[in-house]
């Protein structure tokens, strides 16, 4: 992906709305290009696709569109509350492109047999 977040922590925006909006976008983009995932918001695609993911990185995804949300939508919210926070798990995030053949070649691994998507057929 090009621009992606993908890089030593030194390196991330020192601006937190760049970050978030930034690791956003990768985060759709990698949801769309690797799992099929459908809808408007990164909460919508995270749902999308959910089942092909494992609950523990479903619940850091979460967190990272609840902070965009929050740090876009609600005055008086302008920085990351929990920048290191927020890095790690955009970074463990990043991880799900390995899922997306994990998933179909050991599904026991996620605890639920996995959705075929256009993707991954």
């Amino acid at each position: 992906m090009g621009g992606s977040l993908s890089r030593p922590e030194e390196q991330y925006s020192s601006n937190d709305v760049e970050l978030v909006i930034r690791a956003s976008k990768d985060l759709e983009h990698l949801l769309d290009t690797e799992f099929g995932a459908s809808g408007k918001g990164l909460h919508e695609k995270i749902t999308s696709c959910g089942r092909q993911l494992p609950d523990d990185l479903i619940k850091k995804m979460r967190y990272l569109a609840t902070i965009r949300n929050k740090l876009i939508h609600e005055h008086g919210v302008n920085s990351i509350p929990n920048r290191d926070g927020f890095i790690r798990s955009f970074q463990e995030s990043q991880d799900v492109q390995s899922l997306s053949v994990w998933s179909l070649l050991l599904p026991s691994a996620l605890g639920h047999q996995p959705e075929l998507t256009q993707n991954s057929r």
